[in-house]
């Protein structure tokens, strides 16, 4: 392998993953995005919500835990199943689903900085945005990402563990101080019966709220040819960024929900119910420091994320699926920088082409928030879709490697986190109205593309077989 296809070895410590993994979640998400989501489609029990999609990722991480042990490659998901299968068709359409949801996340992650700054405005202040300046801020995030990857992963390494402890510790206080006040502290909210949504709301809300924000803890795979001693680092960062996010999610959901007690309706009515409490308990000020807290961590985290959808662009290139001008790293920075660039476009192209047309037609509030929930939907369809990949092959790559075989392991426990992934999926498509039901055509329509990509260039696609000497 050429050097110039040939990433910075050693550039991130364990540290350095946990919290790239950790800012890549977004902590403030489940205080003002993520939780409003699993609000607004399970009610009250927005905190079981979190807490089973915690617990279901849990099942799937053991294989992302086994693959990372002995794939250690840009690719990331990809590579793990097409280790295990040597097929180039089942192999790079779970990288292309994988791209979709990077690219797809970051499109949903930029169009919520101008929804949030909306709402944020409207609601602590009672001032409206000018649509044009929605827009402008929109476009923030692919700006930002395009600079932070240009120069290298260290760079977002260092942003990620600084902004991502910011996160988690001003969330908890704020989290605290809201149990310490209300009198709606309750274990009701971990009743599923107590959806407002019923099961199908439930299950959308684990989707659009837990496993959407989860999500991000699977980016450190495609960070294997750049993590220090990767195949002992990315499986360790890998859990203890979880454990972080579940218990953190968790918490401040629970809390946002105890605070508001009989009043969630109207809580959630605002759009913004952490930042209409936080108000209602603590005053404008602390409302208006929270916000900024929000506003500073929404535009980092898909920043430092876009990184991973380089990488997997650049390892999709490198195996020629897609031009092999993607797989270019610079001499001086080692970054994938014309992935990036490439990057940088599509997500702008896709803010525009989604939230221009909805709001034209919807309305800024709900055009807005159908924006990114459309986007959410989607991307999380195909995250769990390419985890039920991953836990399906891991038996055979178990076998293929001659490594000792638990049925538990390899087969009972990463089937079960699956099964529910599969339910998961089945309740939250069924049913959706218009615009959200664009998710029917988003989410087929790209796995055809691409089984007609991997076609039309079988002659130039490559699968890499891994080793398959025991405790290779």
């Amino acid at each position: 392998m050429g050097e110039k296809n040939v990433l910075q070895k050693n550039a991130v410590g364990f540290w350095g993953v946990v919290f790239y993994a950790v800012s890549v979640i977004f902590p403030a998400g489940a205080f003002a995005i993520t939780g409003v989501a699993a609000m607004t489609f399970a009610g009250a029990t927005a905190p079981l919500a979190f807490l089973v999609g915690g617990i279901t990722l849990f099942l799937a991480i053991i294989a992302v835990y086994i693959f990372s042990q002995k794939v250690s490659n840009a690719g990331g998901y990809y590579k793990y199943v097409e280790a295990a299968t040597k097929n180039k068709y089942v192999g790079k359409s779970v990288g292309l689903w994988n791209l979709f949801w990077v690219v797809g996340d970051m499109i949903a992650a930029s169009i919520i900085v101008g929804w949030f700054t909306w709402v944020g405005l409207s609601s602590l202040l009672n001032y409206t945005l000018p649509f044009i300046w929605v827009v402008a801020l929109s476009l923030v995030v692919p700006i930002l990402y395009l600079f932070v990857g240009y120069f290298g992963i260290k760079v977002a390494a260092k942003a990620a563990i600084t902004i991502g402890a910011l996160q988690i510790i001003f969330f908890l206080l704020l989290a605290f101080a809201f149990m310490a006040k209300t009198p709606y502290n309750s274990g009701s909210y971990f009743n599923i019966a107590n959806s407002t949504g019923g099961l199908s709301g439930f299950f959308l809300a684990v989707v659009v709220g837990a496993f959407l924000a989860y999500g991000g803890y699977g980016s450190v795979v495609s960070l294997g040819e750049e993590a220090k001693m990767s195949k002992k680092t990315l499986k360790k960062a890998i859990v203890t960024a979880l454990l972080i996010m579940v218990a953190f999610d968790t918490i401040v959901v629970y809390s946002i929900v105890a605070a508001a007690g009989p009043g969630l309706s109207t809580a959630s009515g605002s759009f913004a119910p952490g930042l209409y409490l936080t108000q209602q308990y603590f005053g404008v000020g602390l409302a208006l420091l929270a916000f900024t807290f929000v506003l500073v961590a929404q535009v980092f985290s898909p920043v430092i994320f876009g990184n991973s959808g380089a990488r997997v662009m650049f390892a999709l290139a490198r195996d020629g699926l897609l031009p092999k001008s993607l797989s270019q790293v610079h001499k001086k920075y080692k970054s994938p920088h014309v992935a990036t660039l490439w990057l940088f476009g599509i997500v702008v192209v896709g803010v525009l082409a989604t939230m221009l047309p909805l709001v034209a037609i919807f309305g800024e509030s709900a055009g807005l928030f159908d924006s990114w929930v459309i986007w959410g939907i989607s991307i999380t369809i195909f995250t769990l879709m390419y985890h039920i990949a991953v836990n399906t092959s891991l038996p055979f790559y178990v076998k293929r490697v001659k490594e000792r075989f638990s049925w538990l392991v390899h087969v009972i426990a990463p089937g079960l986190a699956s099964l529910i992934m599969l339910v998961a999926i089945y309740y939250s498509l069924v049913g959706l109205t218009s615009p959200l039901s664009l998710a029917y055509i988003m989410v087929p329509a790209w796995v055809v593309i691409g089984l007609a990509l991997i076609y039309w260039r079988r002659s130039k696609v490559k699968a890499v077989v891994f080793p398959t000497r025991r405790g290779a």
